[in-house]
């Protein structure tokens, strides 16, 4: 939980280390405090399977309840237990963001109202790492989207998505095959180190 809560505020502080105003950067940006909730309730899922900490939990799961649906009532954001968000996830703005049911990879980035879930059917998008999906997305069923991808704001993906790729519109087409979106994504030191010192 702890280390990638940190990479959560890493990337929200936009530079490697972590900020001496960590509670106050916390404190300011709600979607550090839903991660904070998130990463917490992961932890308790894990705990579980620890036997010398069951006696904390009965204490501990009542207070992941009361995070989440603050976060859920005051902001309107609901990262659901049932997604499995990798480190350094950056949510850039507030309300009618749900993620659940789905596997999404480092430093990735999302904007409000976006939706992405499993379908009827149970099975839920797979997303990559550093992908950029911006305000407005409906990412729902078992798609794949690439490394690296971006999905442009209004977005509905239909269809798996390669990587690096740029897909714009409702469905969702791809418009450049070999996109490089690390400048919107924030990563301007690798951009000026140049690509092959780029992750």
């Amino acid at each position: 939980m702890r280390s990638a809560y940190l990479a959560d505020v890493r990337r929200c502080a936009k530079h490697d280390k972590v900020p001496r105003r960590f509670l106050q950067l916390c404190w300011d940006n709600f979607g550090l405090q839903a991660l904070f909730a998130y990463r917490f309730g992961r932890w308790l899922l894990q705990a579980g399977r620890r036997p010398w900490l069951w006696p904390l939990l009965p204490f501990l799961w009542p207070l992941y309840y009361l995070m989440s649906r603050y976060t859920w009532v005051a902001f309107d954001i609901r990262l659901e237990l049932s997604a499995e968000i990798g480190p350094g996830f950056y949510i850039g703005h507030f309300g009618a963001i749900r993620v659940r049911s789905c596997r999404i990879g480092s430093d990735c980035s999302i904007g409000r109202l976006t939706n992405i879930t499993a379908a009827a059917s149970g099975t839920g998008p797979v997303i990559g790492d550093r992908v950029w999906i911006g305000a407005h997305v409906q990412i729902v069923g078992p798609y794949r989207i690439g490394s690296g991808s971006t999905i442009a704001a209004g977005a509905a993906v239909r269809r798996d998505v390669p990587a690096n790729a740029l897909c714009v519109g409702n469905p969702a087409r791809i418009v450049l095959s070999d996109y490089d979106n690390r400048l919107i994504l924030g990563f301007r030191e690798e951009l000026l180190s140049g690509p092959d010192n780029a992750a």
